[in-house]
C-alpha cells in the first residue's frame, strides 16, 4: 500500500526550501532565545505562524524551552486559513514533509480522538495549503527526536474546541505535548498591537476560555478598526480548557510583533507570542 505523504506546502515561502539555509535560520532563533524558568511540566505551547523572518524569532523561544525534552507525541491545533467546513479536520495517518525530511502521524492517537465525535473527520484538502501547522515542523525536528505528529484543523467557528479539548484530554498519552498555532493582532499600527496583544496575553494566561473570549469581545469593541485580536482563537479555546482541567498555569516566554522585525513596518503588523501551559 502507498503511503499517505502530505508534501510541504509553503517551504520557499514562510521558511527557507533549502536544507542548509533553514537548519542556519533555525539553530540562529534557538541560540538567541532566552527562556524564563519554567517550574513545572510542560505540556502545551502557543506559538506563531508567520514567516520565519517576521515570527521565527519568537517561536524559538517555545521551541528552546522543549529541546531536548522526552516528547514523543505532538498534538498541532490551528484554524483553518485556508477553506472554510463545519467541524475539525484531522490528519490521520502516513508522513508530513519537511525539507529536513518525514515526520510521521501517530495513527493511533489520531484514531483514538476522531472517534470521540462525528463532527471530526478526515478532510485532507483543510491540510494540503494551510501553512500554520507546516510551519511547526522544522523547529520540531531540530529539538526533538524520535516524535510522532497529529495535525488538527479547525473549519469552523466557536462549535468544537469543547470537543476537541475533551478528547485531548481523554486521549493524552505520557510524554505529550500540545502546539497551538496562532498570531495575535492583524494589521493595527506598531503602538496599538502592543496595547491590545497585552490585554489578549493577559486572559490567556488566566487558562479559562470564558474569559479569553469576554476579553476578545470586549476588545473588538474598543478597537473596532482591528481585524482579530487572534486568528485561531478556538484552538486557544482549546489550549485553555485543557489547562483549566489540569488546573495548569501560563508564562509569557515572549511577545513581539512584525514592527520590531528587520522586515516589518510600523503603520500595519501582526502580534506574535509564545507562551507555555505547565502543571
Amino acid at each position: 500500500m502507498e503511503e499517505k505523504i502530505r508534501p510541504c506546502a509553503v517551504a520557499g515561502q514562510f521558511y527557507p526550501d533549502e536544507k542548509k539555509e533553514l537548519e542556519k535560520m533555525v539553530e540562529n532563533f534557538l541560540k538567541e532565545a532566552e527562556i524564563p524558568e519554567i517550574e513545572g511540566e510542560v505540556f502545551g505551547l502557543i506559538l506563531p505562524h508567520a514567516g520565519y523572518i517576521f515570527s521565527g524569532f519568537v517561536a524559538g523561544h517555545g521551541f528552546k524551552l522543549i529541546s531536548g525534552k522526552n516528547f514523543k507525541n505532538i498534538i498541532l491545533i490551528g484554524d483553518s486559513h485556508y477553506e472554510w467546513f463545519d467541524g475539525v479536520s484531522i490528519w490521520e495517518k502516513g508522513f508530513w514533509e519537511t525539507p529536513f525530511g518525514k515526520v510521521k502521524v501517530n495513527e493511533k492517537l489520531a484514531k483514538k480522538i476522531l472517534s470521540h465525535s462525528k463532527r471530526f473527520f478526515v478532510r485532507d484538502s483543510a491540510h494540503l495549503f494551510e501553512h500554520s501547522l507546516e510551519v511547526q515542523l522544522p523547529f520540531l525536528q531540530k529539538v526533538l527526536e524520535d516524535f510522532e505528529i497529529v495535525p488538527i484543523i479547525f473549519g469552523s467557528e466557536n462549535k468544537d474546541w469543547k470537543d476537541l479539548a475533551r478528547a485531548i484530554l481523554n486521549s493524552m498519552e505520557k510524554n505529550t505535548l500540545v502546539i497551538v498555532s496562532s498570531d495575535l493582532s492583524h494589521y493595527p499600527s506598531y503602538e496599538i498591537a502592543n496595547q491590545v496583544d497585552l490585554k489578549t496575553i493577559e486572559a490567556i494566561l488566566k487558562c479559562d476560555p470564558q474569559k479569553f473570549s469576554k476579553k476578545i469581545e470586549e476588545l473588538k469593541e474598543k478597537f473596532p478598526d482591528v481585524d482579530t485580536f487572534a486568528c485561531a482563537q478556538d484552538s486557544i479555546k482549546t489550549i485553555l480548557e485543557i489547562s483549566k482541567e489540569k488546573k495548569a498555569k501560563a508564562k509569557l516566554l515572549k511577545y513581539q510583533n512584525s514592527g520590531d522585525t528587520l522586515f516589518g513596518d510600523k503603520f500595519q503588523v501582526v502580534g506574535y507570542s509564545a507562551i507555555a501551559f505547565y502543571t
